[in-house]
């Protein structure tokens, strides 16, 4: 369990990021594609293509599967709804990874 110091430190970064535009714009966007089922759906879609292209091993990336897989992608890139979502969710995941690097980092965990 965190004692005070510790909460009182937590809350601090956690409002330092709620201050960030990346926060923001992804909860704007959020909202707006809670509202949206067919967004949500296009969404999920291009995260599992996302994933299944990240997990094609480096030789086979330019094969025609992945071309395809990135094509189909990129198609769905073109809905500004998706393209935002997902522009917003990536620039907001990589601030809670550089704040968590940081940290890590600071504290000198060798893993």
């Amino acid at each position: 369990m965190l004692d005070d110091k510790m909460l009182k430190v937590t809350d601090a970064v956690t409002a330092a990021i709620k201050d960030t535009q990346e926060y923001r714009e992804f909860t704007q966007q959020k909202k707006a594609v809670r509202s949206d089922p067919e967004v949500r759906a296009l969404i999920e879609h291009a995260r599992s293509l996302q994933e299944r292209l990240m997990n094609i091993p480096e030789a086979e990336r330019n094969n025609d599967y992945a071309e395809s897989l990135q094509d189909e992608y990129e198609e769905l890139t073109e809905n500004t709804a998706v393209y935002e979502y997902l522009r917003a969710e990536s620039l907001y995941v990589t601030l809670i990874q550089e704040v968590l690097g940081t940290v890590i980092e600071n504290i000198d965990i060798d893993i």
